[in-house]
């Protein structure tokens, strides 16, 4: 019976392997160049999996109006050994995004580097275009 208890635990702990290793592909990002836009910072989301930087966009479609765009980044533990914190970018800053942009032409897209407006750069740790 012990034997059946450590090989239940072995198999329960193979099982959750790759669960917890896995991660999804940056197949959603065009990797063939990034792109630039200026805005406002709406929200800085710190949490897991992946931080995200809310940015309001002037909109080019209605003049005056503004767009909410996402830009995806690296997990919390992953932007802290960066330099970042959760309090790094503050709602109403001006805020300059250099990304990768979504393939399916949605507004957003993965952060490479987000330039504040005192010329601060902070890199966003990120896999494309580095193969």
């Amino acid at each position: 019976m012990q034997s059946t208890s450590r090989s239940a635990l072995l198999l329960c702990a193979l099982g959750a392997t790759p669960v917890s290793v896995a991660h999804h592909s940056y197949a959603m990002f065009d990797e063939s160049g990034t792109r630039t836009v200026s805005g406002t910072v709406a929200k800085l989301e710190w949490k897991n999996p992946h931080v995200f930087i809310w940015v309001y966009v002037p909109s080019q479609a209605t003049p005056g109006k503004y767009d909410l765009w996402a830009f995806e980044n690296g997990s919390p533990s992953v932007l802290t050994r960066h330099g970042w914190s959760k309090e790094v970018l503050k709602a109403g800053e001006k805020i300059t995004m250099e990304y990768w942009p979504l393939r399916s032409g949605s507004i957003g897209g993965h952060c490479e580097k987000a330039m504040r407006s005192d010329g601060q750069v902070l890199q966003c740790p990120s896999d494309l275009g580095r193969r």
